[in-house]
């Protein structure tokens, strides 16, 4: 299996709340592609589903210094800042 497709199973998993798993394919993913901006957004998204978002910040935060351009980071980015806002907590800050 390639690592594009670890990372489509990754993301099923989070969908379905399966996040034992989705660690799982993301490992697998990171050990065949390294931790891309690519890998990192699709991660900081699954923290945000669980509801962890500190860890959410800082995986979003290397993916966005990684490729600060990229639409779906950007709107992660955007996703995470509400939450982090309705809970009365500071938004994350893009250098750009």
């Amino acid at each position: 299996m390639n690592a594009q497709a670890w990372l489509g199973l990754a993301a099923s998993y989070d969908q379905i709340g399966r996040f034992d798993q989705a660690d799982k394919a993301y490992g697998k993913t990171q050990e065949l592609m390294g931790s891309t901006p690519s890998v990192l957004n699709n991660l900081g998204y699954s923290y945000i589903l669980r509801g962890n978002l500190d860890r959410a910040r800082s995986t979003l935060a290397a993916a966005y210094t990684g490729d600060p351009r990229n639409p779906y980071i950007k709107n992660n980015i955007d996703i995470l800042n509400e939450r982090l806002v309705n809970l009365g907590k500071p938004p994350m800050v893009m250098n750009n």
